[in-house]
């Protein structure tokens, strides 16, 4: 199908009005399709309907956008330059960081073969074009509800911290770089599960510094860029939490290794 052909299908299906699911946070959407007029028509439509959206157009640029955000949805292409959507779709899901990803294939091809073919990659939707962008967010609306059906059940995914590495790794299995500093603070909290650990401990043991002559102001700048980091990778909650009149705890589920 053209790329004319694609652009006239979007243009001529009216923008679907309802809003996407409510949640703490825009659901995240990375769109992996080589036609750049349909990607960008589709990803405008998506984000008027508040869906957080990336685009881009191979598997390289995919899995770069994989390791530094947190996504909730993956919307492929099968006919793009390099991998496939399906070789893409399989390896998705056999790496742990993303193999809770949801999944949807989008394709030309119209048989039965590509619609089981797209299902046996490990897909969760398969969609054969032309389609609208009513139908794409009706299905985005559906895989999201079953993935949070599915998290709720499984409870709360833990938080992984690997000192060795200076690394913190979020429920959604985003990397967080940590400086040497930083690691010394995660490692403190995280010791302490969920307990409030007092300020003049986390300076004379992380910080190495004496109590009695350390600026606390000092401590609250460390730990105020400490969260906002982790903000920018994980939105969906704030683990260091303020003990007042005592300290900070990091008050999710961590698990060290």
């Amino acid at each position: 199908m053209s790329n004319m052909s694609k652009l006239a299908k979007l243009a001529t299906t009216s923008t679907p009005t309802s809003p996407a699911i409510s949640s703490p946070v825009p659901i995240r959407v990375i769109v992996v399709d080589n036609d750049g007029i349909f990607r960008d028509m589709l990803t405008h439509s998506l984000s008027k309907l508040g869906y957080d959206i990336i685009n881009v157009s191979e598997s390289g640029a995919l899995y770069r956008e994989l390791i530094n955000h947190s996504i909730d949805i993956v919307i492929l292409e099968t006919d793009l330059p390099g991998d496939s959507g399906l070789t893409i779709a399989a390896q998705l899901r056999s790496m742990h960081k993303t193999r809770l990803l949801g999944i949807v294939i989008l394709t030309c091809h119209t048989e039965l073969k590509m619609r089981i073919d797209g299902l046996d990659s490990g897909a969760d939707v398969v969609i054969a074009k032309p389609v609208t962008a009513s139908e794409i967010h009706a299905q985005l609306q559906s895989l999201y509800r079953r993935l949070s059906m599915n998290t709720q059940a499984a409870g709360p995914t833990p938080w992984e911290f690997i000192k060795t590495e200076w690394k913190l790794i979020t429920p959604s299995n985003v990397e967080i770089p940590l400086t040497h500093l930083e690691t010394l603070l995660i490692d403190i909290l995280a010791s302490n599960n969920g307990e409030p650990v007092r300020r003049k401990d986390i300076i004379s043991t992380a910080l190495n510094q004496n109590p009695m002559a350390y600026d606390e102001r000092r401590l609250e700048a460390i730990i105020s860029r400490l969260r906002r980091k982790i903000s920018k990778y994980y939105a969906l909650s704030q683990p260091i939490k303020v003990a007042h009149s005592i300290g900070y705890s990091f008050a999710d589920k961590i698990e060290r290794r």
